[in-house]
């Protein structure tokens, strides 16, 4: 008896724990129904981590008010679906800079995939922005004395209009192929040595802006007295020193707050130099001597031209990220017209107020005792250091792939591919100190030498081979294959004369 009043005590006891657990289920599914009607940002369904995400406190209640008043999911405001940070992602993102080379590399040379389908029209536009304004803006002014302010002003729309139809080259060969990557095309079009080719001149452009970085960061720190302190050399060392430690970062994604920050701090010189140029043109006037050509010089202006607008590379990564990529070329159109408007009045206002003693570094133009000039130049100098991981990186990754290759075994070659690394940078910082004298025929030359491949003879020799049937269409890609070999020889030419 006592045995069978136990047994029902023990079936009473497992019956009610499944009661509590079918109970327990229920609640799961309705909180897991709840959360998928408002799902919060990035597709987290965890209450803790949508509430950590910026404004996530605000999003769920504005969310919890219209589920109790019985608003539908899609009749509530887009903004409240994301976070801001989500929004400004693209200008953070190492997503669209690792896979400029049309393949993106984790730490140990295993491909990841491209982005596919996750931006609409905001983080689309803040990225092609990104892509194209940046530190190379500030060059411009120096580089419309070299040619000439009317020379300068009407070839650099010249300029953007030749990359313009030179991207558009290249996007008609993705869509023909259905490839995403340039090193994709470059082989799908003419085999594996001219995917080589597009892989070095990548990197070597993507290494020479980091050289300018490193002048650029070298010029402020003068500007601001160091040199007073240290020699020059010791200075590159410094700036080495710093920016070891940071290029041994595996995964941008760890610094988007920091890079986030950078990126305000350049817009903010950018606003800087505008605001002093053109009080200083209101109040004094423009610069007594202003030549409108200068053909002794022009080379050196179409190469800094060309490195500025070196963001092409980029395009092809950003459509395939947009939800509705068929909508990219339209708005790329409205984005890059206000660019190169934005690129010749910064390139005006400062040319024309500073005139001959204009700096290839506008920024050492502004009151050198100026509490606000000197902030901007501390600025810059700071959100150059923070910046070179993003265009170090993808660089990086391949050269640690051509070296060591795929690596099996996770982490196994981290500190090879670190001393890698370290020599990298340092042979960048040595071409920093004997180069920097000679910055403006720098930019000129990796302009010339790596960028105008990239955006002039690569795309139309690629449409040349995949898209062209008619002879207009053959004959137009033959121009700009040959334009860009003009291009070339003619500024390097001028960036090595005497």
């Amino acid at each position: 008896m006592a045995a069978a009043e136990g047994g029902a005590t023990h079936e009473s006891v497992v019956d009610l724990h499944k009661a509590l657990l079918a109970e327990q289920n229920k609640q799961q599914v309705s909180q897991l129904k709840r959360s998928k009607s408002h799902e919060p940002v990035g597709g987290d369904t965890s209450d803790a981590r949508a509430w950590k995400a910026p404004g996530g406190f605000r999003r769920e209640f504005l969310h919890a008010q219209a589920e109790a008043s019985g608003v539908p999911m899609e009749l509530r405001p887009k903004i409240w679906q994301e976070s801001l940070m989500r929004s400004v992602r693209p200008l953070i993102r190492v997503g669209y800079f690792d896979s400029v080379l049309g393949i993106r590399l984790d730490e140990d040379g295993q491909n990841l995939p491209l982005l596919q389908g996750e931006s609409g029209t905001l983080q689309t536009i803040l990225a092609v922005a990104k892509s194209f304004v940046g530190s190379g803006v500030t060059f411009l002014p120096g580089a419309f004395i070299q040619g000439g302010w009317l020379f300068s002003s009407l070839f650099l729309i010249v300029i953007a209009s030749c990359n313009a139809y030179c991207i558009w080259l290249l996007l008609g060969c993705s869509s023909r192929t259905g490839l995403q990557g340039y090193g994709d095309i470059a082989e799908a079009a003419a085999g594996r040595l001219p995917r080589q080719a597009v892989h070095v001149s990548l990197v070597i452009s993507q290494f020479g802006t980091n050289i300018a970085y490193m002048i650029f960061i070298s010029q402020m720190a003068e500007s601001l007295g160091l040199l007073g302190v240290i020699s020059k050399p010791q200075l590159i060392l410094v700036i080495v020193i710093v920016l070891i430690p940071l290029c041994f970062v595996r995964s941008i994604h760890r610094m988007e707050l920091v890079i986030l920050g950078a990126d305000m701090l350049i817009v903010f010189g950018l606003g800087a130099v505008l605001w002093y140029t053109t009080g200083d043109l209101l109040s004094v006037g423009p610069a007594p001597v202003l030549d409108a050509v200068r053909w002794d010089s022009c080379g050196l202006f179409i190469g800094t031209a060309v490195f500025t607008f070196e963001g092409i590379p980029f395009i092809l990564p950003i459509r395939s990220s947009m939800r509705e990529p068929e909508d990219f070329w339209p708005l790329f159109v409205k984005v890059f017209a206000g660019v190169v408007l934005l690129f010749v009045l910064f390139g005006l206002a400062g040319s024309v107020d500073y005139g001959q003693h204009v700096q290839t570094v506008v920024l050492l133009n502004l009151p050198a005792h100026d509490p606000v000039a000197i902030a901007v130049r501390a600025a810059y100098m700071m959100a150059l250091t923070l910046s070179s991981p993003l265009t170090f990186l993808p660089a990086g990754h391949i050269t640690e792939l051509w070296i060591f290759g795929v690596v099996k075994e996770k982490g196994s070659k981290k500190w090879q591919k670190n001393a890698l690394r370290t020599i990298e940078v340092c042979m960048l910082g040595m071409v920093a100190l004997y180069g920097g004298d000679y910055f403006a025929r720098f930019l000129a030359f990796v302009g010339a030498f790596c960028c105008a491949p990239i955006a002039f003879i690569y795309p139309a020799w690629f449409h040349l081979r995949l898209c062209a049937q008619s002879v207009k269409e053959q004959a137009v890609d033959c121009f700009f294959v040959l334009l860009g070999i003009a291009t070339l020889v003619f500024v390097v030419w001028q960036s090595v004369a005497p």
